[in-house]
């Protein structure tokens, strides 16, 4: 599973936890809106059957926020410990013994890191100018 955190950007991560509820809600914002970002990449690079069945490309899910050690973050895709209907996403993405790995997930966070950075930023500083009007 990618994980998205709030970092980088100390100063007005601080300006928005001072804000109590208000801020949890410009968090949770910010970071869901990166997070569909990195989904919409992962749908794009989750491997698909041919057959005409569901896929787990299309059951790609944005976790609710979470905390960890002080850092908020939502998670996206396949966890290893999922044991779903789409349990196999984590099999093309890790690899087992006899599957290659590959990454997919990982990949999306990487090759997206700028824009989804942009796009938590923004929402930042738009739930901040929200507030000051």
């Amino acid at each position: 599973m990618a994980k998205l955190e709030l970092e980088g950007m100390e100063e007005l991560v601080d300006r928005i936890n001072k804000l109590g509820d208000k801020g949890e809600a410009i968090k949770k914002n910010a970071l869901q809106r990166a997070g569909e970002k990195v989904k919409a990449s992962m749908e794009k690079k989750a491997p698909r059957s041919k057959l005409a069945k569901k896929h787990m490309a299309d059951h790609i899910k944005v976790s609710d926020i979470a905390k960890e050690d002080g850092v908020d973050f939502v998670q996206i895709g396949p966890n290893k410990g999922d044991n779903s209907k789409f349990f196999y996403s984590k099999f093309t993405n890790w690899g087992t013994s006899k599957i290659p790995a590959q990454h997919w997930a990982e990949k999306s966070v990487h090759e997206n890191r700028r824009e989804i950075n942009e796009i938590i930023k923004e929402e930042l500083e738009r739930g901040l100018d929200d507030i000051d009007k």
